[in-house]
């Protein structure tokens, strides 16, 4: 009995709890179906602007792709002008050899060779010298004759780098002389010249506040031929006559796009032996040269990589020259004496190997040629 009373209340324990579950349900879903529809009403203007939403969201991606675009563009304007600069900077290996190219156009003495490195150079000198001389005409009268002395030296100049600051050089020059007096008088020879051998040494690399520095060493031989052993009434000399050595200290410096160069230097004259000289009657037994000094200063401007112009001032001073004769008796002195000229110059490197150098040299003091040419065409290899 027991047991079915308890299965009874069981019974309708459940009941109780299922029916209200069954009578609310058509409820609930009516009315999550009308809140889904309300929520629906509701959401659909909230949906309406969608479109522009998403068009707006297109354009700022293609604005910031077209500020990237404009960016790359930028960059790569800015890697074409560093190109560019790099084409038109040179390199401090270029600006060497422009530097080099442009002094040497002025002269040898200015430039080095490198270590193993050799070169030849041909130059061709003309100088023209005019004078006037008297000269004794008939029934004690006294003539003026026009003078004129024409002069060509052709050389063959070595150059060879023991080292990248030592360098061995070696000239020797085939020279043509005339000279010609009035209408009817003249002379002419053709012979060597006196030959020269130097060392030119750079004692510290170049760069900073001090210029290149080139100590210059010479010794000159007397292989032309000697005013001191010719008759000079009817001879003309092709060298000094007497061993010599020079020094001098030749100094360059950068101030871009030019260059100053400059020097200063000395020569001493040996007394030449076997003197057989006369002068208006005067047998000289011995002849004691005197020392010159000599400075020069010049400027020079690189207008290309091929063509470069310079100008210089140089300038000598002449001491006097004893001669003696037999006995050691001076017979007279000759007096101290200036030279000067103004060259003006240009060089035109038309191969990295060959380049050619050409100069006007003007006289400033009767001492000097009227006017000279000189034409240097260096080769190395």
């Amino acid at each position: 009995m027991k047991r079915n009373i308890i299965l009874l209340a069981l019974l309708i324990i459940s009941m109780l709890m299922i029916v209200p579950a069954y009578a609310q349900t058509p409820t609930d879903t009516q009315n999550q179906q009308t809140q889904g529809s309300s929520a629906g009403s509701v959401a659909a203007p909230d949906k309406a602007p969608a479109a522009p939403a998403r068009q707006q969201r297109s354009d700022d991606g293609r604005s910031l792709q077209q500020k990237i675009d404009d960016l790359q563009k930028q960059v790569e304007a800015l890697k074409e002008q560093g190109r560019t600069r790099e084409k038109l900077t040179i390199t401090a290996e270029e600006q060497s050899e422009k530097e080099k190219s442009v002094l040497t156009a002025v002269g040898r003495e200015y430039t080095l060779m490198q270590k193993g490195k050799f070169e030849l150079e041909y130059s061709l000198r003309y100088e023209y010298t005019s004078s006037s001389e008297l000269v004794a005409g008939e029934e004690n009268t006294t003539l003026v004759h026009p003078r004129a002395n024409h002069t060509v030296r052709n050389a063959i100049g070595l150059q060879y780098g023991l080292l990248d600051n030592l360098t061995i050089t070696a000239n020797l020059p085939f020279v043509f002389a005339y000279d010609k007096t009035g209408s009817s008088s003249n002379k002419d020879v053709t012979d060597l010249g006196d030959l020269t051998i130097g060392l030119d040494y750079q004692p510290f690399k170049s760069g900073g506040i001090w210029p290149t520095t080139i100590f210059t060493l010479t010794g000159i031989i007397p292989t032309g031929r000697s005013p001191y052993k010719i008759n000079r009434m009817t001879d003309l000399p092709t060298g000094n006559g007497v061993y010599a050595v020079a020094m001098n200290m030749n100094m360059s410096k950068s101030v871009d796009p030019a260059m100053i160069f400059g020097g200063v230097g000395m020569t001493y004259r040996f007394e030449p032996g076997g003197i057989d000289y006369n002068i208006n009657g005067i047998v000289i037994d011995a002849v004691k040269p005197g020392m010159s000094f000599n400075a020069v200063l010049g400027l020079a401007y690189s207008i290309s990589y091929a063509l470069s112009m310079n100008v210089q001032f140089q300038y000598a001073y002449y001491m006097g020259t004893d001669y003696l004769v037999t006995g050691g008796e001076t017979a007279f002195v000759t007096p101290a004496y200036s030279s000067a000229n103004l060259i003006v110059g240009t060089g035109w490197r038309f191969s990295p190997k060959w380049m050619l150098s050409l100069s006007l040299g003007v006289g400033l003091t009767k001492n000097d040629p009227d006017f000279f040419f000189l034409a240097r065409l260096p080769f190395s290899f």
